[in-house]
């Protein structure tokens, strides 16, 4: 069987996350981050507060590998 990519060498993946000049609306901390997201969807770009995980708003993102992502909710049927 070919992988993809290989068995990562850290014990735990982490994503860097950038700090963004704004303030939560939920509990007013100005610990708000930017930074990748996959979700069920396909990728996004996300702006969450590190206090109170409050998201202040998700946009839509290509996939940062370069190749095609079909999301798990394009199998899904329509409800």
């Amino acid at each position: 069987m070919t992988m993809l990519f290989g068995r990562p060498g850290e014990t735990e993946l982490s994503v860097t996350r950038t700090d963004l000049d704004e303030t939560c609306p939920s509990c007013g901390s100005g610990a708000v981050q930017g930074y990748p997201l996959l979700e069920v969807t396909g990728w996004c770009l996300v702006a969450r507060c590190a206090d109170c995980l409050h998201v202040l708003r998700r946009e839509p993102s290509p996939t940062p590998f370069g190749f095609s992502y079909v999301p798990y909710s394009a199998h899904l049927k329509e409800l």
